[in-house]
């Protein structure tokens, strides 16, 4: 099969495209013909080798979270799939299996979500990861109906499927983003829109019940500026050891930190699904490259400053 998978740990030159053997498939698992791919932070930061700690040093190794496609074989005992099913969902970035980036993947049963027949591979793709992660800070930020909140990188992966999410809450949604992408935000529902910095960025005396830093990169001085006594705080990149971080700005400041990292349970994907059924909540995709072009998708994702989610087409 053909594959993107990498020789090294490193940057561009270290992901490959070229052929290697079809998996076997395993016990309560799919092999899935891969459609299309997304490209979050974490598969970057994969190829860095940032996770080699736990990933390991064999190589080739395909990697690559996101996936959709097409059900090709089922393991003897899984119940719920049968081969020819369009399928979407996420191969952990932490497991050590390989990845999506290949023309079939060996996939979990239970890390698999059947495709309405509405959603495109592209938008499937697009959503486990980014999404599920935006509606988790929402949730952990305890925003509801009338809920005053930020949300800083409003425009990238997390961002821009939190502020859909959050607007259909029925929340007031500030945004924070790059000057030239006050436009989409707003196209997104946003409220209001700021700059991260100088005259378009958010002035003395305003305050939020939360913040979603989408972004993940809020200095604790702005946390404690921006974020009303008591208000809660989330970011992806909270991970549990800095639980003392959490701890001092509670201390220090009286605002609670926490971590919006992905969430899939299966009413979560039901909740995504919904909104995306009633039009409350649309992937933007600016940026697809073809399997043999993984290395360009995965330095625009970490370079570029994409819109929304880059997708990597494989078959």
């Amino acid at each position: 099969m053909k594959a993107s998978y990498l020789k090294s740990y490193g940057q561009a030159d270290s992901l490959q495209y070229g052929e290697l053997p079809d998996p076997v498939i395993k016990e309560k698992s799919l092999l899935v013909e891969v459609k299309a791919v997304s490209v979050n932070p974490v598969d970057w930061k994969v190829r860095q080798g940032l996770l080699k700690i736990i990933l390991g040093s064999k190589f080739p190794k395909i990697i690559g979270s996101d996936f959709s496609g097409i059900v090709k074989e089922v393991a003897q005992g899984v119940e719920n799939f049968k081969p020819g099913d369009r399928v979407y969902g996420v191969i952990s970035a932490f497991s050590g299996k390989p990845g999506a980036l290949a023309g079939i993947a060996n996939v979990d049963a239970k890390d698999a979500r059947a495709m309405p027949d509405w959603l495109s591979f592209e938008d499937a793709a697009s959503l486990p990861v980014a999404a599920l992660t935006a509606t988790n800070g929402l949730r952990r930020c305890g925003v509801v109906k009338g809920s005053r909140l930020l949300i800083n990188g409003a425009t990238g992966g997390v961002g821009h499927f939190g502020v859909q999410a959050a607007k259909a809450i029925g929340a007031h949604v500030t945004a924070t983003c790059s000057e030239g992408n006050f436009e989409l935000a707003k196209k997104l529902g946003a409220d209001e829109v700021f700059g991260y910095s100088g005259d378009n960025s958010i002035g003395a005396g305003i305050q939020f019940d939360a913040i979603l830093d989408a972004w993940g990169m809020m200095a604790h001085k702005e946390i404690h500026r921006l974020l009303k006594p008591e208000g809660v705080y989330a970011s992806p990149l909270l991970m549990p050891w800095s639980v003392f971080t959490a701890l001092w700005v509670r201390l220090r400041y009286g605002r609670k930190m926490t971590s919006s990292n992905m969430r899939k349970r299966p009413e979560d994907y039901d909740e995504l699904e919904a909104l995306m059924e009633k039009k409350k909540l649309q992937p933007v995709i600016e940026n697809i490259f073809p399997l043999e072009k993984s290395s360009e998708a995965f330095d625009k994702a970490e370079f570029g400053k994409p819109r929304g989610k880059v997708i990597i087409q494989v078959g």
